[in-house]
């Protein structure tokens, strides 16, 4: 299992395919292995992925870290992996990460992709939905399905679970690979306005970002609103943006052909060679 340094956290990453390298970054809670079923739409491309520290493979981190921390682990991935510069698909807490790393360390990006994120820090008081996913992450490893309870309808529209029980069996995958317990709340610090001046905001950054960017968010999503993907494609010059109705935080899962076909269109159109503006 190859594994770098960054930052007093040893970084486990793996790497499939060939092609331009595409660097997958995953979200709050879960290892880089949620990434698994996607891969099979990603063929043509070098796909690197790695667990977010204190997730999976990755080591223990400690407290103190921010998401430019986590950015930095994305860049010493990158330079284990001998890849200068990468697409760049994050989502959730993940498209954080890879807003850090396209603002923090510009030279590593050629097109950024950024799904169901936000460049401001997470609304603990709006509706208690960051809160949420951080007490369902923590219960996941001693009680699944009282955490599938609280954590599903976070991540998915009504009418999908409605019509799609089955995807209840995620329960083994999610705590198989998640986060450790003493982790969830290091990384909720990171990310939301918790008062502890950690909380991740880049939101008067926006127009520093020069590469092509694709936003994706689903219209229904409860964790982080249909809103502020539409105010993170306004702040990024010349974003592209999709919009998929009625489905909620994990819209990949609930429509992966819509969402993979525009993503695979804008990298088709976006080739490493010349996607810096």
């Amino acid at each position: 299992m190859p594994q770098t340094e960054a930052s007093g956290a040893s970084i486990h990453w793996e790497e499939q395919g060939g092609g331009e390298p595409l660097l997958l970054v995953m979200g709050f809670g879960l290892s880089s292995d949620a990434w698994l079923p996607m891969l099979p739409m990603l063929g043509g491309f070098r796909v690197i992925r790695f667990d977010n520290r204190g997730t999976g493979g990755s080591g223990p981190c400690g407290d103190g870290f921010t998401v430019e921390t986590m950015a930095g682990d994305a860049a010493a991935v990158l330079d284990a992996a001998g890849v200068e510069r990468a697409h760049v698909h994050g989502i959730s807490m993940g498209g954080m990460i890879a807003l850090s790393l396209a603002l923090d360390h510009p030279d590593r990006v050629g097109s950024l992709l950024l799904g169901c994120t936000t460049a401001a820090p997470l609304r603990i008081a709006n509706g208690g939905q960051a809160v949420e996913l951080a007490q369902a992450t923590v219960r996941m490893s001693s009680d699944p399905d009282g955490a599938l309870d609280r954590l599903l309808p976070l991540l998915f529209s009504d009418a999908f679970l409605a019509e799609n029980p089955s995807v209840r069996e995620l329960g083994p995958v999610l705590s198989a690979s998640g986060s450790r317990p003493d982790t969830v709340m290091a990384t909720m610090r990171a990310m939301a306005d918790l008062g502890t001046g950690r909380a991740f905001d880049v939101s008067g950054r926006l127009g520093e970002i020069g590469v092509p960017t694709l936003v994706q968010h689903g219209d229904a999503d409860r964790l982080i609103p249909v809103e502020e993907g539409r105010l993170l494609a306004a702040g990024v010059p010349g974003a592209e943006y999709q919009e998929l109705e009625g489905t909620g935080h994990a819209y990949g899962m609930e429509r992966p052909v819509e969402a993979f076909s525009r993503l695979l269109d804008f990298l088709a159109a976006h080739p490493l060679g010349g996607s810096r503006r």
